[in-house]
């Protein structure tokens, strides 16, 4: 145990004294039903917080996150109809000359 600093030793001593309990603590069954209350606990938190700002900014007659999200993917939506539609008339542009129709 006497090889390295004085300060390394020190470490891995303090390691040893507050790592076991805090690993056997994270893989007892207690800690996961815990974890699993958390996560569902701060779901519906969210949840609750996003439905009431949301009711809020429509009431002031403002867009929501979820109105923003929307439009967005009608905007990419749009994109990429656009972008087919091109790619459409550059392949007609490209058949009418070598046709020499155009």
């Amino acid at each position: 145990m006497s090889k390295g600093p004085l300060w390394l030793r020190v470490v891995h001593r303090l390691e040893r004294a507050v790592g076991e309990p805090v690993e056997s603590a994270v893989r007892s069954d207690t800690y996961f039903d815990l974890v699993s209350i958390v996560t569902r606990t701060t779901g519906k938190a969210k949840s609750t917080a996003e439905s009431v700002s949301r009711r809020g900014l429509h009431l002031l007659n403002l867009p929501a996150g979820s109105d923003v999200k929307r439009l967005r993917e009608q905007l990419l939506r749009m994109e990429r109809r656009l972008a087919q539609l091109n790619e459409n008339v550059e392949e007609l542009d490209d058949a009418g000359r070598r046709t020499g129709v155009g």
